[in-house]
């Protein structure tokens, strides 16, 4: 009877030794996982924080990660220096969207649409960089990125749809629609270049035109005319028969 109380008393004791291990091993695996946790930005809780589990499927380790909205630049690498989002790793991403909505709102004050800031991630590859245009932080916890057709994508499960989303036709057009304006663009630039080298080639062709000066005319010079003297009349010389004409006794007859 001893014997066998003596074993239940030892059986008892080795099987809580056994829990109080399995316990212990428990708990080391909840530390290792807490401290394996790898995170883009640092790690924040608030009103206006986006948390959002992403995996790398691109098939390229990530060496840049930025957000930019339509009313900010590109923010700083939210990647700690010489860390790299590598192939087929998870990380959760944190981002405070506080300073963006304030932004959005001061841009849109009196406007009767108010719309919610458009969110873009830049991806930095070795040697390229890619965009997540429109990311919807409010509608996913959790996607993969992509990379197909030389673009960059997100599939992950819609909060609102309650169904699977894949963003890569969206991609595809707005990589076509930039393609398109930065050729237009490229096309002015070429023919605003044709038309300044027609001109310059004009310019050279035509004869440098001397300034007209106006040629000053000729004074003739001023001749005087004599001036005319009166004409005086002389009177008629006297002659022998008549020098005594006039004279009374002379005209007298005489009987």
């Amino acid at each position: 009877m001893k014997k066998k109380i003596k074993l239940l008393f030892g059986s008892m004791f080795c099987f809580s030794l056994f829990l109080t291990g399995c316990q212990g091993q428990e708990s080391d695996e909840v530390k290792e996982k807490e401290v394996e946790e790898k995170i883009i930005g640092e790690k924040l809780s608030g009103e206006n924080v986006y948390k959002v589990s992403l995996i790398n499927d691109t098939g390229n380790d990530i060496v840049g990660f930025s957000i930019k909205t339509d009313t900010m630049d590109y923010s700083e690498n939210m990647l700690k220096e010489d860390e790299v989002f590598a192939n087929e790793e998870t990380r959760t991403l944190y981002y405070d969207a506080t300073e963006a909505i304030e932004n959005n709102e001061t841009e849109q004050e009196g406007s009767e649409m108010q719309i919610s800031p458009d969110y873009t991630i830049k991806l930095d590859f070795e040697d390229s960089s890619y965009e997540l245009h429109s990311f919807p932080f409010e509608d996913v916890k959790e996607a993969t990125i992509k990379f197909e057709d030389d673009i960059c994508f997100i599939e992950y499960e819609s909060l609102d749809q309650e169904a699977k989303v894949s963003t890569k036709d969206a991609e595809q057009r707005i990589k076509e629609e930039l393609a398109t304006q930065s050729e237009s663009q490229e096309n002015n630039v070429t023919t605003e270049q044709n038309q300044q080298n027609i001109s310059e080639q004009q310019a050279v062709q035509q004869p440098a035109q001397q300034p007209v000066q106006e040629q000053q005319p000729v004074q003739q010079p001023v001749q005087e005319q004599p001036v005319q003297q009166p004409v005086q009349e002389t009177p008629p010389a006297d002659t022998g028969s008549s020098a005594n004409e006039g004279c009374l006794g002379d005209s007298v007859e005489t009987w």
